[in-house]
């Protein structure tokens, strides 16, 4: 279990943080298999990870871009990658009906019900390499103060995302309104 938090000042800070790492696991693997919460919350991170990538030309022949939930991939189109590598399906069957290897990112929305991924079947998800949770604003801060306090033992989705291998969970002040001071001055993540 290595979970990891980065703090941000802002939640723009937060998805420039978001398009970056993206952009940067896109760049160092060309054949990534990205499963992408298309949560309106992450919205912004997107529109600004295709600027990135704009700016910052990478290889996309072999990237696969995954739907979690049921939210429309219309700013992906905007790679210019073919139809065929972005995949809209919106349930879990999707990742392993395509017969792919395990997904290299997965980039979920924490909710404030304590929802996360699909609303049930994150298996998948919970296999890929990287995890990265997202929450922002203050309707998240009681649920993110819930995954830091998760039982590594404990049942339910916030206890999976807390027993991950490498999770690493992107927050703005908003969302770590809950957390101990200390903590958030600890992990509150500055740019050089």
């Amino acid at each position: 279990m290595a979970m990891n938090l980065k703090i941000f000042e802002t939640k723009e800070l937060a998805d420039i943080f978001v398009a970056d790492l993206l952009r940067k696991q896109i760049h160092n693997n060309p054949e990534s298999i990205l499963a992408l919460d298309v949560n309106e919350d992450l919205s912004q991170a997107y529109e600004k990870f295709v600027g990135e990538v704009k700016n910052h030309p990478a290889d996309l022949s072999e990237v696969q871009v995954f739907a979690v939930g049921r939210g429309n991939l219309d700013v992906f189109k905007n790679l210019d990658i073919p139809s065929s590598q972005l995949n809209s399906g919106g349930t879990a069957d999707d990742l392993d009906d395509k017969g792919k290897k395990k997904v290299n990112v997965a980039l979920l929305n924490l909710n404030p019900n304590k929802k996360v991924g699909f609303n049930n079947g994150n298996d998948e998800l919970f296999k890929a390499k990287e995890l990265f949770i997202f929450a922002s604003g203050a309707d998240k801060s009681e649920v993110v103060r819930n995954l830091y306090d998760a039982n590594l033992t404990g049942n339910g989705s916030l206890s999976e995302i807390k027993n991950h291998r490498m999770v690493t969970v992107v927050l703005d002040k908003a969302a770590a309104a809950d957390l101990d001071q200390d903590i958030v001055e600890y992990y509150t993540y500055r740019f050089a």
